[in-house]
C-alpha cells in the first residue's frame, strides 16, 4: 500500500524552509544545532563533534574539528552545505558566524538548548558577547515526524533485523527449559546483541535491551541480570523490549512471554493489555489527538481495574532517535498526521507479581494504522 509521506527529494529542502520560518518567527538571524539526528537529517553528516548553523536565509554551515573534516565533506556532498573546520571550538565558530553572516550587536542567535551542555552554552555565550544567545528549546521537535518512503524502508529493515535476532536469541529457552544449561536474562540480551551485528544492524543495539523474568518484569525499564535464570523449569513471565538500527533508523518492540504454562492472573492481565492496545491501534487516524489516543487505551485498562498499574504514556515516535516526536500522552493535544511513525505500548506492572507490556510500531495512513512490526502478539507461541 502506498502511503502519503514526505517526498524524499524534498525532505531536506522542506526542513530548511521550515527552520527558516521558525527562525524568522523569533526575529533571529539563525539557529545553532547540536543534536546529531537533526544535523544528519539536514546535512547527511552523522559524525561526532559537529555543530550546524542555519541562517534565516537558508544558508547552512557545518562546523567540525580536523578529525572529521574529510568525512563531513564526503557525507554532505551535493547538499549545499558549507563545511568549516575549527581549531578553537567556541572562538572559531563565533568568529565565523559574526563575519560570514555579518551579525551585529543585539542580533539573536537561537540554539538547541535541550542538547547543549552548560559548558557549551557558557563557551559560545562568552564569544558571542554582543549577540543575544537565545534558547530554542523544542523549536525543532516536529522537524522529522513525517517519514519519507526511504525512511520507512529503513525502519522496516531495522524491525526485520531486531525480530529475527530476538527470535534466535530466545530459541534456546524452549529447547532447554528445565535443563542444566542455565540461560540468564543477561545471556539472552548479550546473544541478541551478537545476532544484531550478524544480521546487519548499524550498531549492536538501538537502546539497552530489556530482558526481565518473573517479578522483575514489573520494572518497565529494568536491567538484565546474569544471575536471574530463565529456564529453571518454573512458570514465569519474560518481558523482552528490543530494537535495532539500520542506516541510522531505529526500531522498538516489546513482547511479553510466559515460560511454561501461564496462570489465570497472567492470562487476564495479558488479555487486558492486548485488547487495550488493539483498541487504540484501531482508532488511529489523521486528526485524532494524541491525548485522546492515550485515553482510549488507558480507559480500557482502568475499566478492567488495572488502571493504577499503567504507569507510563501510551507511546512515542521512532526514527533517527528511539524516542522522538510525537509523544502519545495525556499532555499532547497535537493531532495525528499521515506519515507519522510511533509506538503503541500499553503496560500493566504489579510489584511482586510482574509486568506485561505489548509494543508495536505503527505508521499512520489516511485509512488508519499500518502495523510495521510483524510479531503476532495475540498468541505467544507465534513468537517462540
Amino acid at each position: 500500500m502506498r502511503v502519503k509521506t514526505v517526498p524524499e527529494e524534498k525532505t531536506r529542502e522542506n526542513s530548511i524552509s521550515v527552520i527558516c520560518n521558525l527562525i524568522n518567527s523569533q526575529k533571529a538571524e539563525g539557529i545553532l544545532i547540536k543534536h546529531p539526528s537533526n544535523i544528519f537529517y539536514i546535512s547527511g553528516y552523522f559524525g561526532e563533534e559537529g555543530y550546524l548553523f542555519v541562517s534565516k536565509n537558508g544558508l547552512v554551515n557545518l562546523y567540525v574539528d580536523g578529525r572529521y573534516y574529510e568525512r563531513a565533506v564526503v557525507e554532505t556532498e551535493n547538499k549545499n552545505i558549507n563545511v568549516k573546520c575549527f581549531k578553537e571550538l567556541y572562538k572559531d565558530i563565533a568568529l565565523n558566524l559574526q563575519t560570514e553572516f555579518k551579525l551585529k550587536s543585539k542580533n539573536i542567535i537561537l540554539f538547541e538548548s535541550a542538547y547543549f551542555s552548560y559548558e557549551e552554552y557558557l563557551g559560545f555565550n562568552s564569544e558571542l558577547k554582543e549577540l543575544v544567545f537565545m534558547p530554542a528549546r523544542n523549536l525543532l521537535s516536529k522537524l522529522r515526524c513525517l517519514k519519507s518512503e526511504e525512511e520507512i524502508k529503513n525502519i522496516k529493515q531495522a524491525i526485520y533485523i531486531a525480530e529475527k535476532s530476538m527470535a534466535a536469541a530466545i530459541k534456546n529457552i524452549t529447547e532447554d527449559f528445565g535443563s542444566e544449561n542455565k540461560i540468564s536474562e543477561l545471556s539472552i540480551a548479550n546473544q541478541y546483541r551478537i545476532n544484531l551485528l550478524n544480521m546487519g544492524s548499524s550498531e549492536n543495539v538501538a537502546f539497552e535491551t530489556i530482558v526481565l523474568k518473573a517479578e522483575r518484569s514489573a520494572m518497565p525499564h529494568g536491567i538484565p541480570l546474569a544471575d536471574n535464570i530463565i529456564n529453571d523449569g518454573k512458570n514465569n513471565i519474560l518481558l523482552c523490549d528490543f530494537g535495532a538500527k539500520y542506516n541510522h533508523y531505529n526500531s522498538d518492540e516489546t513482547v511479553t512471554l510466559f515460560c511454561g504454562t501461564p496462570d489465570e492472573k497472567f492470562t487476564d492481565i495479558y488479555k487486558t493489555v492486548y485488547d487495550a492496545q488493539q483498541l487504540a491501534i484501531s482508532k488511529i487516524k489523521p486528526g485524532l489527538r494524541f491525548c485522546d489516543l492515550d485515553k482510549i487505551a488507558r480507559d480500557y485498562i482502568d475499566k478492567n481495574e488495572y488502571g493504577k498499574y499503567f504507569t507510563h504514556s501510551l507511546g512515542h515516535g521512532v526514527g533517527l532517535d528511539i524516542h522522538e516526536y510525537p509523544f502519545i500522552s495525556f499532555k499532547n493535544q497535537d493531532t495525528i498526521e499521515e506519515g507519522m511513525v510511533f509506538t503503541v505500548e500499553p503496560g500493566i506492572y504489579i510489584k511482586g507479581f510482574g509486568g506485561v507490556r505489548i509494543e508495536d510500531m505503527c505508521l499512520a495512513t489516511k485509512n488508519g494504522a499500518e502495523i510495521l512490526t510483524t510479531i503476532k502478539k495475540d498468541e505467544l507461541k507465534n513468537f517462540i
